[in-house]
């Protein structure tokens, strides 16, 4: 027996292994699977959102699933971790382009309806307010949500980059990701509504709602 086929035949036997503890409910096995296939599934998730922060969230929603999932045994745990791999990068492409198609209805909507981005300066007093918003709103974030969120918008750093630099498991980097942006929007309500009042009295005008129907 060459040594590529005994080495396969033994990766294989650990896998099998690794599945039959998880479905006995080894306490370790979840950490072992994290350990094993999480590089692999980042790989998978990459090809699908050709983005590594997303893949790595993608792949981070997966093992906190995991727990909870109906894996019982059927196919491989490789198999069902790969399955959701892909649905969820596909889930995210797919919400990705939901959440671009709004903020085009949106902008049309200004531009239809007299916004300010029908006139330069108008528009760009606008995106000033909009900016001096969303800092203003980020100041409100708790510090170390504050601090995942600057890494990941403004540096651009992934997960696990996020967590070598503060010393963190990528685990809390994903939930202070995931709270701080629940945080921002909350912040951010009150003070957008207070900049279209503010707006509208100057103009005289109305500015659109976010979720109104698109004008045809």
């Amino acid at each position: 027996m060459s040594g590529s086929t005994s080495e396969t035949m033994s990766s294989q036997m650990a896998s099998a292994e690794l599945d039959q503890r998880w479905l006995r409910g080894d306490p370790g096995a979840f950490e072992e699977a994290h350990g094993k296939y999480r590089s692999r599934l980042e790989a998978v998730a990459y090809r699908v959102v050709g983005n590594r922060s997303d893949a790595e969230d993608v792949v981070q929603s997966v093992f906190m699933a995991l727990p909870r999932a109906a894996y019982r045994g059927s196919a491989s745990l490789w198999s069902y971790l790969y399955r959701a791999a892909v649905n969820n990068s596909v889930n995210l492409l797919r919400s990705r382009k939901r959440s671009d198609r709004l903020q085009r209805e949106v902008m049309a909507q200004a531009l239809v309806q007299g916004a300010p981005a029908a006139s330069q300066p108008d528009s760009q007093v606008f995106e000033a307010e909009v900016l001096a918003a969303v800092a203003k709103a980020l100041l409100l974030v708790k510090p170390q949500h504050r601090r995942a969120l600057v890494l990941r918008i403004k540096h651009g750093l992934s997960n696990s980059e996020i967590a070598e630099r503060e010393g963190i498991p990528q685990a809390t980097v994903a939930t202070w990701l995931r709270r701080g942006r629940e945080e921002l929007r909350l912040r951010l309500q009150p003070l957008l509504r207070e900049m279209r009042t503010s707006s509208k009295a100057r103009s005289g005008g109305a500015y659109p709602q976010i979720g109104a129907s698109t004008p045809r």
